[in-house]
């Protein structure tokens, strides 16, 4: 567990968004290789031109467990549903942080020139960012009982 959490931190302080460093430390576990985790981010990122609306580690953390429930689906295992779960998955990274909005947890807007300065200026991805990784893995992880397939 706090292999993958290390390995999503490291993988963010090397460059990737929050979505593709939480993507990239459980890629293995959800058949993901690393041409599908870029796929899969490329709509993540504030690079995009395209508003921040959800936490990018929210994000990434979402779309593993996208893959998880359809892999369990393919396996003919029953799952809770994939709404139930997000819902879950929501409500615990609120309760923690008030929001799942990338926007709201920043203060700021890093789809705008304007907004990725300040986080910059702020070290806001430093202070705050690893934050929002570690808990979004640390509920994928519960949430998926990661301890079981290890």
């Amino acid at each position: 567990m706090e292999e993958r959490i290390a390995e999503a931190l490291a993988k963010f302080e090397e460059g990737y968004d929050c979505s593709h460093a939480i993507l990239s430390a459980y890629a293995d576990l959800f058949e993901f290789d690393e041409q599908s985790v870029e796929t899969i981010r490329k709509p993540c990122g504030p690079t995009t031109g395209r508003p921040m609306t959800v936490c990018g580690a929210v994000a990434g953390a979402l779309k593993a467990l996208n893959q998880k429930l359809r892999e369990e689906k393919e396996a003919g295992n029953t799952t809770r549903k994939k709404s139930e779960l997000h819902r879950e998955f929501r409500e615990r990274f609120e309760k923690l942080h008030g929001s799942v909005s990338c926007k709201e947890l920043l203060g700021t807007d890093i789809s705008e020139i304007e907004g990725q300065m300040t986080a910059m200026d702020e070290d806001l991805f430093h202070t705050r960012c690893v934050h929002y990784i570690t808990d979004a893995a640390l509920i994928l992880e519960d949430l998926i009982d990661i301890k079981r397939r290890e």
